[in-house]
């Protein structure tokens, strides 16, 4: 398995600078998926252990939205090689990673690869090469989204959240000030790390509140 490594510094620390920068937008629960959303796992080596903990956080997800009665949010995550490489998706990556925190969801932002969309996969998560800032951003006019996982950091707890938190943005989620959440900015991670669902960071009513209205939940 390969190996993540962040440069030093507490978890929290961390998290409260990266997780700032994803830029979210609201979808129309119209328009929300009601299949399973496939997801394309771009990597260059298959071993990486990000790889695994991707298909960790889309379980996650599954089962949380299964707790509500919702249909599940993703496929089983699939790993794409694209001809042309990864060096176009590594770009792009980059400069939206440039432009954290100064981007508007409604700012289209870098011209995305052409690449991108000749995969079939609504949403495309890059295991990047780079130490890069996460984030999780639309592109196209079908609601499909990039996200990028910085290389680096060792600590799985750490990333195993902040993958299963950018999904959540692509689930429609927003950041919340309330400390020791997944969707948290800034975040301590301290209460993750065990078994199972200890494993992430918890949701909040606010989280689920806004599952329901992203999948057009019409129950009591």
């Amino acid at each position: 398995m390969g190996s993540l490594r962040l440069p030093g510094g507490l978890a929290a620390a961390w998290l409260a600078r990266v997780l700032l920068v994803a830029p979210v937008v609201a979808q129309n629960p119209a328009t929300a998926p009601r299949t399973p959303a496939r997801i394309a796992i771009l990597v260059a080596d298959a071993a990486d252990a990000r790889v695994r903990m991707v298909g960790e956080a889309v379980a996650f997800w599954n089962d949380s939205v299964s707790d509500l009665g919702l249909p599940a949010a993703f496929a089983e995550p699939l790993s794409a090689t694209p001809p042309s490489g990864l060096r176009p998706f590594e770009n792009y990556a980059h400069q939206l990673s440039q432009l954290a925190g100064r981007l508007h969801s409604s700012d289209p932002g870098p011209k995305p690869p052409e690449a991108l969309f000749r995969l079939d996969a609504e949403v495309v998560v890059l295991l990047s090469a780079q130490g890069l800032m996460p984030f999780a951003w639309p592109y196209g006019d079908d609601g499909r989204y990039f996200v990028a996982i910085p290389a680096g950091d060792e600590r799985e707890h750490v990333v195993r959240n902040v993958i299963a938190h950018e999904l959540g943005h692509v689930l429609g989620l927003k950041h919340t000030r309330e400390p020791g959440v997944l969707m948290c900015q800034p975040c301590d991670t301290s209460a993750a790390g065990g078994g199972d669902r200890s494993r992430f960071l918890p949701l909040t009513d606010i989280d689920r509140a806004r599952l329901r209205a992203f999948f057009g939940w019409s129950g009591p």
